[in-house]
């Protein structure tokens, strides 16, 4: 597009390029002449000496724009248009052009026409390389257009950060609103196409979290202080931290900024940010548990090794690093003694780096039986935490008797038998165990104190072979432990168990006791019968006498062989019967025709059979245990009756008449007679009916298939 509009005036600042000098962006056609270069010249003298003494010269402003990133040979405008109308069609002997300075790209970017002013692309135009172009077109005439071309922008570059990657170094103990300042995005583009705002991409497992992100952006903040001229206005970008961090539940963030511009589709630039947690002491040692338990013997030698305890501090560094030492101003000893004036923390000593606690001096159980301490781990901060543990350390008697096991069945008749249906934590024995060694008193102390597991005094009591079915249970008094079923059991799986219980005490070298224990597991009825097949099938002829055998079920249990619950009695449960309706008689039966023996499980018949009345037999056969709730299952029976040919052919009537004309012709038909029987169907080729002949003359035969009567000679 372009805008023309006059200015009187004479140019000024402006330099005229001749048709003939080297690097004249345009010339006149024909210009190659001499003449022709004479009168340009002469021409182009008047028209200067004129301009210089003063004269008013005819000066038009053209305003021309093009999109950058158009393809060469574009049409921009027409210097013609910036002309009066009248002007326009007097012009015809071209222009003559003028720039700016000698670098001018003008010939490098477009193609002025001399002859008809056309102003066309020499290539792609970049708006961020060079956003307009001035030059003076002049006529012959005198007339002179100045000439603006503008370069509109398009959307064609990205936001870009000043780098891909950033690091920053974020202290855990930041508070809420903390602030980061981050390089801003830069886009050549102008106006609505330059950088419009920044998006902070969350990573999906942040986004998920219920408490919210931990950052957010901020950017061109009003109350801020005003941005240099040369920066964006959406400076200052800001990250702001929204809720405290934990290094320890994640030691580093990684953010994505992306940077938008106003384009349709809008451009986006990204910024990769990772955050690095730096680690504050934050965190107290914390020990691995609540309490630690040891024993010692007396006679240990100082420099033992009686436990170790260990802690662990989540920060790093120094912060993270664990000393451990003995509170030495504690209360002495307990109930067990006072410890001497010494107190307990001087028996004992703490491995500053390994937290390995050792004897630092000969014990004395008879003068107490039992130590407490407290042990400290200090972290190496500024500003050190620490945390505490108590140390109990039971002191053991040194013996020479082994320890005694009497063992009480709490079962049924109090026999070593447990049924197979006991519960987990039923109880199967009392077990209780002694030892002559030490004072029983101070076994019981020590023991009270500590708890430690399945121990009376120095002595423990181990059950092998249970092999997670059996168990041990403390019974709450000192020595006195309960055999307890600890898994479910199962006969049918294993009916024997061989436990063996080890008494050990804490001598040296130690001593101990085992016992051996056969234990039965004594049978539930808890296992169904089972039959060899779902289905049965048998066949048996109609001909059968009552008592025939036809067929033996038979149905196994697993419970124990000889038992009741093992054995078995069957019965029949009489399916409807499915008889023929067509040929029950009068004196026919369709009931019960079998029964079977409860013990063998043999199925025989009870009465006669008549395959044309009843063809199958279906049966259910139940088996069934004796035991208390008896237990059962069943089966199917399929009988088929088979044929025999035991039913001779009928005539529909007893008595036929007919007459026959005397000179009837040989084969002519003059009587149809028909009989049916109770045959099986296809056994004689027929389906279910067949027919009879009675003796007839030899006059007459017989068509086999339909009972037909025909003459078979004439009478002489």
């Amino acid at each position: 597009m372009g805008e023309g509009r006059q200015q009187p005036g004479a140019l000024a600042g402006k330099r005229l390029l001749l048709p003939g000098r080297t690097g004249a962006p345009c010339r006149r056609p024909g210009g190659g002449s001499a003449g022709a270069q004479r009168f340009l010249l002469g021409l182009y003298v008047h028209a200067w000496l004129w301009a210089a003494s003063g004269s008013s010269a005819q000066v038009f402003n053209l305003s021309l724009s093009v999109d950058e990133g158009l393809p060469p040979n574009t049409l921009v405008g027409d210097i013609r248009a910036g002309l009066p109308a009248a002007q326009q069609q007097q012009e015809g002997g071209g222009f003559f052009l003028s720039e700016d300075s000698d670098d001018s790209p003008l010939l490098d970017d477009f193609h002025v026409h001399p002859d008809t002013g056309i102003i066309r692309t020499a290539r792609r135009l970049d708006r961020e390389r060079r956003d307009h172009y001035t030059f003076v077109a002049a006529t012959l005439l005198g007339a002179v257009v100045q000439v603006e071309i503008r370069v509109n922008d398009v959307n064609d570059h990205s936001p870009r950060f000043p780098r891909d990657s950033l690091q920053l170094d974020i202290s855990e103990l930041s508070p809420p609103g903390t602030a980061f300042r981050l390089p801003g995005a830069e886009d050549p583009d102008a106006g609505l196409f330059s950088t419009q705002g920044y998006t902070l991409v969350q990573p999906s497992e942040l986004s998920e979290d219920p408490a919210g992100p931990f950052f957010q952006l901020r950017y061109g903040t009003p109350g801020s202080p005003p941005s240099p001229p040369a920066s964006s206005p959406l400076e200052p970008l800001d990250l702001v931290l929204l809720r405290r961090l934990d290094r320890e539940a994640a030691a580093a963030h990684e953010l994505q900024i992306e940077a938008w511009d106003g384009g349709r589709p809008r451009r986006t630039g990204h910024l990769r940010v990772e955050l690095r947690v730096l680690d504050e002491n934050d965190n107290p040692p914390v020990f691995e548990q609540s309490e630690y338990r040891a024993a010692v013997r007396e006679d240990a030698r100082p420099g033992a090794e009686i436990c170790r305890v260990r802690a662990t501090d989540r920060d790093l560094g120094p912060n993270g690093h664990v000393r451990y030492s003995i509170r030495s101003r504690q209360a002495p000893g307990g109930a067990g003694g006072s410890g001497g004036p010494l107190g307990d923390a001087a028996y004992f000593a703490v491995d500053e780096l390994s937290g390995v606690v050792r004897l630092q001096r000969p014990l004395d159980r008879e003068a107490q039986a039992w130590h407490q301490l407290v042990v400290e781990a200090r972290d190496g901060g500024a500003e050190p935490e620490v945390a505490t543990v108590r140390v109990s350390i039971a002191v053991l008697d040194v013996n020479d008797n082994r320890p005694a096991i009497h063992l009480l069945f709490l079962t049924e008749g109090g026999a070593a038998r447990v049924s197979e249906g006991a519960r987990a934590g039923d109880y199967v024995a009392r077990v209780s165990v002694s030892d002559a060694d030490g004072d029983p008193e101070k076994e019981e102390e020590a023991a009270g104190e500590l708890g430690v597991g399945l121990e009376n005094g120095s002595i423990s009591l181990v059950l092998e072979g249970g092999e997670g079915a059996f168990a041990l249970r403390s019974g709450g008094s000192s020595g006195v432990f309960f055999l307890c079923v600890e898994g479910p059991l199962d006969r049918e799986s294993r009916d024997l168990y061989d436990l063996r219980l080890v008494a050990t005490d804490a001598g040296s070298p130690p001593l101990s006791t085992e016992q051996t224990l056969l234990l039965r597991v004594a049978d539930l009825n808890d296992q169904p019968p089972l039959f060899s097949q779902e289905h049965y099938r048998a066949s048996v002829s109609e001909a059968a006498v009552p008592g025939t055998a036809v067929l033996w079920v038979s149905a196994s249990d697993a419970d124990e062989p000889g038992t009741d619950h093992a054995r078995l009695r069957y019965t029949l449960v009489p399916l409807q019967a499915r008889c023929s309706p067509e040929a029950l008689r009068p004196t026919a039966e369709c009931g019960p025709s079998f029964t079977i023996d409860p013990e063998s499980g043999v199925i025989s018949t009870t009465r006669s059979l008549d395959r044309e009345i009843q063809e199958a037999v279906e049966l259910k056969v139940v088996a069934q245990d004796l035991g208390k709730p008896p237990l059962s299952a069943t089966c199917l029976v399929s009988i088929a009756v088979d044929d025999v040919n035991d039913n001779e052919p009928v005539f529909l009537r007893q008595v036929y008449n007919t007459t026959l004309p005397e000179h009837a012709p040989v084969g002519h038909c003059f009587l149809q007679v028909s009989a049916s029987g109770l045959w099986i169907e296809g056994k004689d080729g027929r389906d279910g009916e067949g027919q009879s002949l009675a003796t007839w003359p030899q006059l007459y035969a017989k068509a086999a298939e339909n009972g037909e009567k025909h003459m078979a000679a004439s009478e002489p």
